[in-house]
């Protein structure tokens, strides 16, 4: 008997955490850049909440910065854009290593997760971004 309400109880977090996903919509591409506007502020958090090893704030952005370039991610998946796709779960898996070594006070571990992120953005914005008069836009594609 408890293993059937195990299952159950399994089985019923599993739908819905499927539809709450399913219903997750992309973003636009005026949410894309509004996105990427955030995610410069928060690098910048990181580096120096890093720096003074202000270890829950590093954290919080190691957190925030995950669910962002989860988004990006997806953005670029619905785009059908397979390799800006892997980019950004590159950086995904940056910012946890952030958030791990946030969670074990680790300095060397976070600067070098954090120099990983700033590797992603760097090659990703080479290929995919461009500058305008107005600031920067996807570039279109070829």
């Amino acid at each position: 008997m408890n293993a059937r309400l195990l299952i159950a109880i399994i089985s019923i977090v599993a739908l819905v955490s499927l539809g709450a996903k399913a219903l997750q919509e992309t973003l636009t591409e005026e949410e894309f850049d509004a996105t990427m506007k955030e995610v410069g502020l928060t690098l910048g958090d990181t580096e120096g909440h890093i720096g003074a090893r202000y270890w829950p704030e590093t954290e919080e952005d190691g957190r925030r910065l995950q669910s962002m370039f989860q988004q990006v991610e997806a953005f670029w998946k619905a785009r059908e854009v397979e390799e800006a796709a892997a980019i950004a779960a590159d950086a995904v898996a940056a910012a946890r290593a952030i958030t791990a070594a946030a969670g074990e006070n680790n300095h060397d571990g976070a600067q070098s997760a954090f120099g990983d992120l700033r590797g992603t953005c760097a090659t990703c914005h080479r290929s995919y971004r461009e500058q305008t008069d107005e600031g920067y836009r996807i570039k279109p594609r070829e």
